[in-house]
């Protein structure tokens, strides 16, 4: 049992919503709502720069990433395309959400504040849980777009809100941004990891699960 808990923190992408591989073809359909001939070669380093600027940078800015892009691949990609790309993410989400996440918010609604801390643009990840029926459980959600993303300590500081870190629990599915950013923060954290995948880190200090249901027996 996790005690004196006031805030959980959640993930959203592959925690609450499962990114598919096919929305990265998003890129390639905004390069055609925007008449821009590409190649295979172009989406891929397209891809590859986006990826590199999440390295290189820890706050995300659309200006900022389309002028990585355009810098990286040597070409002139209109400021437009960052945001016309982020405007397509907001329907990247499947037609439903499982009724098991559901009733697990609703059950952990009952007993704390819920917050979202994504590494995603703010407007877009809103308007995905909205559709999906679930921002209503939510009463904030904090970006990078102010501050540096996950894992810096400064991503949790914000997401904590008032609240002293050891009163906060990270749930995500990434064991490096998620977890050992969260720990390294000195919040709690839970690892959900529904692929099993082998990934440890040397603090142990953190539950593990495979479905949000178990949620409900720990917390």
């Amino acid at each position: 049992m996790i005690i004196m808990i006031k805030r959980v923190i959640f993930d959203i992408d592959d925690t609450l919503i499962p990114w598919e591989k096919e929305y990265f073809n998003e890129i390639k359909y905004t390069l055609d709502d925007l008449n821009i001939k590409y190649t295979d070669k172009d989406y891929e380093n397209i891809l590859q720069a986006m990826h590199d600027y999440e390295n290189e940078y820890y706050t995300f800015d659309r200006k900022l990433v389309n002028d990585y892009i355009n810098k990286y691949t040597k070409k002139e990609y209109p400021e437009k395309f960052m945001y016309t790309l982020t405007k397509r993410y907001e329907f990247c989400v499947p037609d439903k959400i499982s009724n098991n996440i559901i009733n697990t918010l609703e059950y952990l609604k009952s007993k704390y504040e819920l917050v979202i801390l994504t590494d995603w643009y703010a407007d877009q990840q809103k308007s995905r849980l909205e559709k999906l029926g679930i921002l209503k459980y939510f009463s904030n959600l904090f970006s990078p777009e102010q501050t540096k993303r996950k894992p810096f300590k400064e991503a949790f500081m914000q997401a904590i809100g008032e609240n002293k870190p050891e009163e906060c629990v990270m749930i995500g599915d990434n064991i490096d941004r998620d977890v050992q950013g969260a720990l390294n923060a000195g919040l709690k954290a839970i690892y959900y990891n529904p692929k099993n995948k082998n990934n440890k880190i040397e603090n142990k200090n953190y539950y593990e699960i495979k479905r949000l249901e178990e949620l409900t027996k720990i917390l």
